[in-house]
């Protein structure tokens, strides 16, 4: 029952940073002067996602504001879970990365020249792989800052250019026809999609409204554009179900089937959420079993990694023991 401007100055007076603060302040003061609170929003988009300033315009146009606020806060808890639960996985593999790339650098650094020494003292003609390896030792002692500083500078251009929206729409069509990382996606924007859209239809808002709020939670804009299409449809009289028949790569035939017998039934909202729960459960298991089999190829790559100096450094011996003969 607390008015909205009185709330958010509460807010603003709690905020833990300086910048938070001045931040919460700007909304609060263009608040009180008539400015709705999604336009006010709107002033920060680095702090609130467009979804979230979408879902609180209609919220405000609908009168159910304090409803969009908690949804709001309940998408956040559950986004906030799901990373954790990744980087918490992730753990383990980036450890093996590293220990990998560190024991490789050792190796070729200080380990591999002193083998090189003895091999040129006895002027023995080395096999293929042992001057691959004693060639990318070399490279990697005589140009090694110079190769990180260029694969820096390159690293940071690729990512400029992936910033814009032309290098966006590449990376996102490229991440979706990767093998294991594409599904995942897909399936993880729809699951996003349905539990918004389903929220929304709970909350009172009309579907054309909530899909149009709903589309932009999909943080990939290939699936975005693509559900854009079906929204036409869905304008022109269209039923949901057959308006996105067409996204097969964002919505499976059993996912149409069920959503075609929610507008069937009357329980579209509801079906919608199901099927959200249903799909982040089984995101959570394929995440955790791609995690598992991190682990022991990380391992096989290191051994193999490690075994093949070990093998390349070891076949001139032979050799050397004939020279000697």
């Amino acid at each position: 029952g607390i008015p909205l401007s009185r709330s958010l100055g509460l807010l603003h007076r709690e905020a833990g940073n300086p910048t938070a603060t001045e931040k919460w302040k700007a909304i609060h003061d263009r608040v009180i002067d008539g400015t709705t609170l999604a336009d006010s929003m709107a002033m920060f988009p680095d702090i609130f996602p467009r979804v979230y300033i979408a879902m609180v315009q209609a919220g405000e146009t609908g009168g159910f504001l304090d409803l969009v606020l908690s949804q709001i806060a309940e998408f956040q808890s559950r986004e906030r879970d799901l990373r954790s639960k990744v980087m918490s996985a992730l753990i383990y593999p980036s450890v093996l990365l590293v220990l990998a790339i560190s024991v490789l650098i050792f190796l070729l650094v200080f380990f591999i020249p002193r083998f090189q020494a003895m091999f040129k003292s006895f002027g023995a003609e080395l096999p293929l792989i042992t001057q691959a390896i004693v060639g990318t030792s070399a490279l990697i002692r005589n140009w090694g800052p110079f190769v990180v500083v260029l694969v820096a500078l390159m690293a940071y251009f690729v990512r400029q250019w992936f910033s814009t929206d032309r290098g966006m729409r590449i990376r996102e069509s490229i991440l979706l026809r990767l093998p294991m990382i594409g599904p995942l996606l897909a399936r993880f924007a729809m699951a996003r999609f349905c539990r918004m859209l389903g929220t929304l239809l709970a909350s009172g808002v009309p579907l054309i409204q909530g899909l149009n709020v709903a589309r932009k939670s999909i943080p990939n804009r290939i699936l975005s554009d693509a559900v854009s299409d079906g929204i036409e449809r869905v304008k022109k009289g269209d039923r949901l179900s057959g308006s996105f028949s067409s996204c097969s790569q964002l919505f499976s035939n059993a996912v149409l089937e069920m959503i075609s017998v929610a507008e069937e039934t009357g329980r579209l909202d509801k079906e919608l959420i199901r099927i959200a729960e249903t799909t982040e459960q089984e995101l959570e298991r394929q995440l955790r079993t791609a995690v598992a089999l991190t682990e022991p190829l990380m391992l096989f790559l290191i051994a193999g990694f490690i075994g093949t100096i070990f093998i390349g450094m070891v076949i001139p011996i032979f050799t050397i023991q004939d020279y000697i003969k």
